[in-house]
């Protein structure tokens, strides 16, 4: 009887493990992330961006704000939305994705109700910023003010909500977040749990060749930290 016993608890043991690796799989990346790039159609930098993307490793599969559909991220593991988007044609059609979304577009970001609608704009000539929350994996180990663009730029910033998490901010001013990010289950501006992870990024049209390694070490770190959805 008591190896009978000894062989069920072994057994409940496999079957709890297999278990929560399957729900972990769900959650993270197995393999090399897989992302789609939201663009608008030819001459920008977004190519630059996605040659970025590609040397780290990422399956990157590009695609036109005009021809996007909710439904063709199934099959990813994040949606980058880049700033040249014409907003209008994305909408609100990421905000229920169950795949994670880091939106360098405010007014994307607006619509979904990571900020509000009138609450985001951008610094005009600015090249740095300051980590607020150097210890958070959305910091890339940076820590204090780190010079995010080689010359002044245009830098996005917009007022997140009580339940996201700041990462960067304006220098001097801490409402004004250029780096911040919502936990998958916790609520948006509109009350509604969020989810997946979703993350704004402060990146303007114009100034991807702009970028430090600094400023492309939290890019990365946005990419990455979403894409794990809630698994450490």
């Amino acid at each position: 009887m008591k190896r009978f016993i000894a062989l069920c608890l072994i057994g409940a043991t496999v079957v709890t493990v297999a278990a929560c690796s399957k729900a972990e799989s769900a959650s993270a990346p197995a393999g090399p992330i897989k992302m789609l790039y939201l663009k608008r159609g030819e001459g920008t930098n977004d190519p630059y961006v996605v040659k970025h993307f590609e040397k780290k490793g990422y399956t990157v599969i590009d695609m036109a704000d005009n021809v996007f559909k909710s439904e063709n991220v199934k099959g990813y593991n994040v949606v980058y939305v880049s700033p040249t988007v014409n907003s209008s044609r994305i909408d609100a059609q990421l905000k229920q994705s169950a795949v994670p979304v880091v939106y360098a577009k405010p007014q994307v970001a607006g619509i979904s109700q990571l900020t509000g609608l009138l609450d985001y704009n951008e610094l005009s000539a600015a090249k740095t910023v300051q980590i607020k929350d150097s210890k958070h994996p959305l910091a890339a180990g940076l820590k204090d003010q780190v010079a995010v663009y080689k010359n002044e730029g245009k830098i996005g910033y917009a007022l997140p909500g009580k339940e996201a998490t700041t990462i960067a901010t304006v220098p001097g001013d801490d409402k004004k977040a250029v780096v911040f990010g919502y936990e998958k289950g916790v609520k948006n501006l509109g009350n509604e749990p969020v989810p997946a992870r979703q993350v704004f990024f402060y990146l303007s049209a114009g100034e991807e060749m702009n970028q430090t390694d600094d400023g492309f070490k939290l890019l990365d770190a946005a990419i990455e930290w979403a894409a794990k959805n809630g698994s450490k």
